[in-house]
């Protein structure tokens, strides 16, 4: 299952702490990854492990 080269048809709005946003764009960044791409590959990721 790979959602992130499906189409982006919906949108997700979310509020969170700030420090946490902070926390995702570090580790992104790490990565070398934009932080929105992050945060689906860790929802997909969470899918796929519970189906």
């Amino acid at each position: 299952m790979r959602f992130e080269i499906e189409a982006k048809a919906a949108a997700l709005n979310m509020r969170l702490p700030a420090s946490l946003l902070a926390a995702l764009k570090a580790k992104a960044k790490a990565k070398g990854i934009p932080y929105t791409r992050y945060v689906r590959m860790l929802l997909e990721t969470d899918v796929a492990r519970s189906r």
